[in-house]
């Protein structure tokens, strides 16, 4: 919170000295960076720094920065420019973590995960396109999702887009796509 408050002096006032706590605790901004701080901590927003950067470089208003939104718009554009072997890590990170919390072996996530919560991992980018699409049992969630589910998700799972970056990656393709069928995902 703190760190998001003197980023936003350093960016937009062109400070090159750092706030004090005390100059923060004063600030009239402060409640709305209480606001932020809280957000970001239920969000846990991929590459949190970006994120605020992203926030206070686009210009986006204090007031907005904890609207779905901002974080939509931002998360599509990382996740299209992210190389794809930090988006197949986290992304594994992340099914290896549900699966442990659920008792579910790794092989099953893409069946066994509620669409609700699928979504909710592909919209927040912890599940890349990368291996949504990569994996044999991506395609078993995505079928499962309903019209609302597709809307929620239509901006990371542009197919269109990732089919010709796809085509551009052929090794990374087909290093991802084995890594998967591997691992039984």
């Amino acid at each position: 919170m703190v760190r998001a408050f003197q980023k936003f002096y350093e960016l937009t006032m062109q400070s090159k000295k750092p706030k004090s706590i005390d100059e923060f605790i004063n600030s009239p901004y402060y409640i709305d960076f209480a606001k932020f701080g809280n957000h970001l901590a239920a969000l846990k927003p991929l590459y949190i720094d970006k994120y605020i950067e992203f926030v206070i470089m686009n210009g986006v208003k204090l007031k907005d920065w904890t609207k779905d939104f901002v974080y939509d718009t931002y998360i599509i554009d990382v996740i299209k420019k992210e190389p794809s072997d930090s988006a197949t890590d986290r992304s594994i990170t992340e099914i290896v973590e549900w699966c442990d919390k659920n008792h579910i072996p790794f092989k099953d996530f893409f069946f066994s995960i509620s669409t609700n919560e699928g979504a909710y991992l592909i919209r927040t980018g912890r599940i890349s396109p990368w291996v949504l699409y990569l994996s044999p049992s991506g395609e078993q969630l995505m079928s499962r999702f309903n019209e609302e589910h597709g809307k929620m998700i239509a901006g990371i799972i542009d197919a269109a887009y990732w089919m010709k970056i796809f085509k551009k990656s052929e090794d990374d393709v087909e290093y991802i796509r084995t890594l998967l069928e591997q691992s039984g995902l």
